[in-house]
């Protein structure tokens, strides 16, 4: 009997702040896009994190008088990082340090609050804002902005092997919320954004 098979332009594995991020962009890109998260509910850890994000030049920080710089920053990720600091990707840093007044923006104005900032040793200045009221107002917000964008979101999805066909990885097959094996292929491309943030 043939896998029942669906096809996407973008394909995210994981439903926590990355896999939302990652939907919700493709999605505002004009890309039909299918997010398949294994759990009842979207949030993965980042549902579980203390929901604390480093932001340079935030409006809080502004308000308190505090004048920081993406370099600064930058530097005290470094610090941050202490003995793995060598093991870096020093391009990724910097694009995270240029950009995260940017994202805070944008987190903003899908509706998230912010405390802070707070202090974060060994950052320079308080750098750091915790979303209120707490970790799970990320994918509360993401979750209804990628609904109202047209992401396709399967729960109780878990995916269990990659489909690579000529060296490229063509989609996934995952278990849908039946319990039946489901194919999920992606003309454009396949997003892993499972595993938590240290995968």
């Amino acid at each position: 009997m043939a896998i029942p098979s669906e096809t996407f332009d973008v394909v995210v594995v994981g439903g926590g702040g990355a896999g939302l991020a990652a939907a919700a962009e493709a999605a505002r890109l004009g890309r039909s896009v299918v997010l398949l998260e294994k759990n009842p509910r979207l949030g993965g850890s980042t549902a579980w994190s203390v929901g604390s994000i480093s932001i340079t030049n935030s409006p809080h920080q502004l308000a308190r008088g505090i004048r920081d710089t993406p370099d600064e920053h930058f530097e005290d990720l470094g610090l941050l990082a202490g003995p793995y600091a060598p093991r870096d990707n020093l391009q990724l840093r910097r694009i995270l340090a240029d950009n995260t007044n940017d994202m805070f923006e944008w987190l903003r104005g899908l509706g998230l609050e912010f405390a802070g900032p707070m202090i974060e040793p060994p950052h320079r200045y308080p750098r750091m804002h915790l979303v209120l009221p707490n970790s799970r107002a990320f994918p509360h917000h993401l979750g209804r902005h990628c609904a109202k964008l047209g992401v396709d979101i399967r729960l109780d999805t878990p995916v269990e092997r990659l489909i690579v066909e000529n060296g490229r990885t063509a989609g996934v097959q995952a278990r849908d919320a039946s319990g039946l094996n489901a194919e999920f292929r992606a003309r454009g491309g396949v997003v892993l954004a499972a595993g938590d943030y240290s995968a």
